[in-house]
């Protein structure tokens, strides 16, 4: 029985392309031939390498702004940037997140959810700069701060199935009774699954699973989607 809901931050609360595009768009030279939406897709997935370079000391951030960009980029046969290019789209990257809000429907999902589950968050990245989006995001609302785990500041990142482990601990659950809500298949469907988690797909980017040994639970498509699931949840009765 499902007694947690987990979520990601990053494109799961709220849509992460428009400052994406507009921190990337400068950067780009015939950008009306560049799918920034691939764009977007491989520079997540270059997250899960990048921030376990962190985790394990290898890279500096800086060093990450740097490799996570130029491999993105080098995907469409682009780039590479220097570092002082990499910062300016960090830094812009960083100011359109200050005016980022909740995908619609999740605040009345998360209205539901709260009186009925514990609510966390794991995501992956340094811990202001996540607390940051938590905050603009108002989810301090419905969950606290106790049950968020960044990367950095457990020295995990996900898929790692540690980094959801740690949640059981301090949810007080087994893993059987979270579920976890991403929009990334690599980081978050296969890390949850691999850890025992329920795992629910945001799949509002129209991604295709890289491997087939880990599925869903669960995926929907869009936010009035993600919505409808979470109320349904909401709305199992609970088993004495």
């Amino acid at each position: 029985m499902i007694k947690a809901v987990v979520f990601d931050v990053d494109d799961t609360l709220y849509d992460q392309k428009a400052p994406f595009v507009a921190a990337l768009a400068p950067l780009v030279t015939n950008s009306e031939s560049f799918d920034f939406t691939q764009a977007l897709q491989d520079y997540r997935c270059q997250s899960a390498d990048a921030y376990a370079q962190v985790a394990n000391g290898n890279w500096t951030h800086a060093e990450m702004a740097v490799n996570r960009l130029n491999a993105t980029l080098q995907q469409q046969q682009r780039g590479p940037v220097t570092p002082a290019m990499a910062m300016s789209f960090e830094q812009a990257y960083a100011d359109g997140l200050k005016h980022i809000k909740l995908f619609p429907g999740l605040s009345t999902a998360l209205d539901q959810l709260k009186d009925q589950f514990k609510l966390g968050i794991i995501t992956n990245g340094k811990t202001q700069h996540q607390l940051a989006k938590v905050m603009q995001l108002q989810m301090h609302r419905w969950v606290d701060r106790d049950n968020i785990i960044t990367s950095e500041e457990s020295g995990l990142a996900k898929p790692d199935p540690q980094i959801f482990t740690l949640m059981n601990h301090r949810l007080d659950l087994r893993a059987s009774e979270v579920a976890y809500v991403g929009d990334c298949y690599g980081m978050d469907v296969q890390g949850a699954k691999q850890a025992g988690w329920h795992a629910f797909w945001f799949n509002h980017r129209n991604a295709e699973m890289t491997n087939g040994n880990w599925i869903p639970d669960q995926t929907v498509g869009d936010s009035l989607e993600l919505q409808d699931l979470l109320l349904a949840l909401a709305a199992v009765p609970e088993m004495s």
